[in-house]
Order: C-alpha cells, then structure tokens, then sequence
C-alpha cells in the first residue's frame, strides 16, 4: 500500500489492473434503486470482490451504506477483518475442526450451519468463546451442494434455543438455475418458504430470510424477502443468460499493460509456439509481458448446460479459428482493437499492428482478462475518473495502490 498523495506513477509497473470506484458506487446505486427499504443488501465479496480486491471493494461499500458482507471461505473473511472491515460477516461455507470455528468466532464472523456436525461443532467450541454468536441456517432446497433438510432445522433450532448465547439471525438458500429453469426455481422457493413458515408456527422465528443472488433479485422481485445478496451486479456484470433495461451498469475493471518490445516483421513470419500464425503482411509485432498465468486467454472449463450450449461453444470455436476478428481475442492501444496472434504464452502475448500504426514501446495496452481468473498477486490502482483517488478505512488509513508481488 501507498499512504497519501494524489497521484500513482503506473509507469512503474509493467502490468496492473485499474479499478473505478465511481462505477462500483454507481452499481451499488442500480442495486439499491430495486430494493424496498425492508430488503437488506448482503453485499458479496467472494473471490477477492471478484478481482477488484475484496478489502478496497468492501470499503467503498461500506462507505456507502453497505453494513453487511459474505465470503465464501474463512482465510477471505479473516483478511476482510484484518483490513478493518467491521460489519456483519456472512460466512457461506462449513468450518472443519475446532481451530477454525474458535478463529471464526472470536473474529465476531456470522456462521452457516449446513449440517448437524456444524452444530455441534459450533455448540462445542462456544463452551470457551465468550459473547454473542451468530449463525444463519442454510436450506438445501435443490442446489445439492450442502444445507440442512426441515428436520434437521427444526432439530438445530430446538437445540439453539436453550443456548444463551446462539442467536439464529438467518435462513437461507440458494437457488441451482435461476436463469434458466424458472419453473424449478420457484419449486426451491415454495420449499424454502414452506421450511420457514412451519419453524415460525413451531415457534422459532427467523428475522431474516434470503435466497436472491444477483440472477434472482433481478428476474424473480417476489423473492427478495428480508435480504439479497449481490455479488456479480455490484462488480459491473450481469449473471449469465440475465439482462434488466432497469439496471445500467459500469464496469469498475480494467487489465491494463505496457509493451515491452516492438519489432517489424515481413510477411510470411511465423508467430509463437507451433507457428501457429503466420502473418498475411508486413506488420508491427508488440510483445505485452501478460499470458495464461495472468489469466489471459483462460476460460471457465465447466460441461456445456446442454446441447445449444455445447452449439454455441463450438461455432464460437470455429470462427475463431478461421480468423472471424468478432471471435478472437483482441486488445486495446490508443483506443484501436488489434488481435492477439499466435498461442499465448505463460507470461507474454504477441499483437499484430498495422506497419503504419503510430505505437511505440511503453505505450499502454488493455486486455480482456477475464476478472476473477485475474492473478491475485498484481497491482491494483485504484481511480477516481480515471485518476487515482484515495480509499479510506474509518477516516484513518488512506490507500492508494494495492500492490502484488510482480509489481
């Protein structure tokens, strides 16, 4: 980090990723203008904000109204709180042994309880943690992921209620193909509401419900409840296969590089491994030092959701392949888009340019690295307008950069 000042001087680094904080306010805005005034926001920060940095995100929100975050794993949730972050602190996933339950609790972070060795687990270790403790239930109500079954959750409640110091705060669930299948969407929340509604008349009341991520919040308002909770919207994208003419939306992100070398080549030049390119003219070659290891050219590898999915990725693979610029990977300079050529290495990558382009050496390039496959261990400068502003912890602390190891 880098206390005070008003300028970064990015000529330093070789690569780094810029993020806009007025485009992070800006999407909280578009997130808040869809929420009644009952509708709390849990504000999700999983996979480092999403690439933009967890703790600077968190900041930003909080500075804006944002009292309450989730995180999927405890190691994200401890550097939230060593960052400063003192709100409410969802914890999504099951703790494993003692140690991990007593570093939870004593950092005050919400637990889910999934299962019933999550509650014992809990139970056992609040015999040596004093205070408050707060858990929320997690339902399974279709996902398969893990979650609590009714009696379970009737049986967790009952054993809750005679500890003085556990309080159930939530109930929650999570819904498996909100975008797609609407009709098994609504069949997981007639199962979560019939679960919350039979614990309330048994006499277990849960103030706070949720089960709308950024999919459900914006294609199903019914099921917002008591809470939501929005990752992929804050950080400037809508969920796959969602759009809303409701929501305008910024991107806070950018990947951005310096090139490192530039050499003309004549035609016929092979480029990269397996000379898997071979120029149709005479043209400039920049190398930008970004490759597979950054994250550049790397791609979510989960099965295709059926077969018109599966269509899709192989025309998309195909057009690529026969050199369709729409389908290619292409990088920013000066404004222009202008394509990768050649296999992308682990830490470099070849563009193309126009013989005549007017691009020099140190010259800035930005790149379409895909967000959370981002390495964590880069440089991330933080704008205001495009310019680097200051990000504040409580009015103490001013940041400007976070700095990586490859800094």
């Amino acid at each position: 980090m880098v206390p005070g000042g008003n300028s970064v001087n990015t000529s330093l680094y070789n690569k780094w990723i810029e993020v806009e904080t007025e485009a992070i306010k800006a999407n909280l805005a578009a997130v808040q203008s869809l929420l009644g005034e009952r509708v709390r926001l849990i504000a999700v920060v999983k996979a480092d904000a999403y690439g933009h940095g967890a703790v600077e995100a968190a900041r930003i929100l909080f500075q804006n109204g944002v009292d309450f975050f989730a995180v999927s794993y405890l190691e994200e949730a401890r550097d939230l709180r060593q960052g400063g972050i003192r709100s409410s602190l969802l914890l999504f996933t099951p703790l494993i042994d003692e140690e991990q339950a007593a570093q939870a609790l004593t950092e005050h972070i919400t637990l889910s309880i999934t299962s019933r060795q999550d509650a014992e687990l809990i139970l056992k270790v609040s015999e040596r943690i004093p205070g408050p403790i707060t858990v929320h239930l997690k339902i399974d109500t279709g996902l398969g992921r893990f979650g609590l079954d009714r009696d379970a959750a009737v049986e967790i409640c009952e054993t809750f209620r005679s500890h003085p110091h556990i309080y159930i705060e939530g109930i929650y669930t999570h819904m498996a193909a909100a975008a797609a299948h609407p009709g098994y969407t609504r069949q997981q929340f007639r199962r979560f509401i019939k679960i919350t509604e039979e614990l309330t008349a048994a006499g277990y009341r849960i103030p706070v419900r949720h089960c709308a991520n950024s999919t459900v919040c914006i294609k199903y308002p019914e099921m917002r409840l008591e809470a939501v909770r929005i990752g992929t919207l804050l950080s400037g994208q809508f969920p796959a296969g969602v759009e809303s003419s409701q929501v305008k939306l910024q991107d806070p992100y950018q990947f951005k590089a310096r090139i490192i070398s530039l050499r003309t080549l004549p035609k016929g030049s092979y480029l990269g491994y397996y000379r898997t390119y071979r120029l149709k003219k005479e043209a400039q070659v920049a190398v930008v030092p970004v490759g597979f290891n950054d994250g550049l050219a790397l791609e979510v590898a989960n099965p295709p959701a059926g077969f018109v999915d599966l269509l899709k990725i192989l025309v998309k693979t195909v057009l690529a392949y026969l050199g369709f610029s729409r389908f290619q990977l292409q990088v920013i300079i000066k404004g222009r888009s202008y394509p990768v050529r050649g296999k992308v290495f682990m830490q470099m990558a070849l563009v193309e340019l126009p013989r005549e382009a007017d691009i020099k050496v140190g010259d800035v390039v930005a790149l379409p690295v895909r967000k959370t496959l981002a390495a964590r261990n880069l440089t991330r400068v933080y704008v205001k307008e495009g310019r680097p502003c200051k990000i504040e912890e409580e009015g103490r602390i001013t940041y400007l950069i976070k700095e990586g190891k490859d800094a």
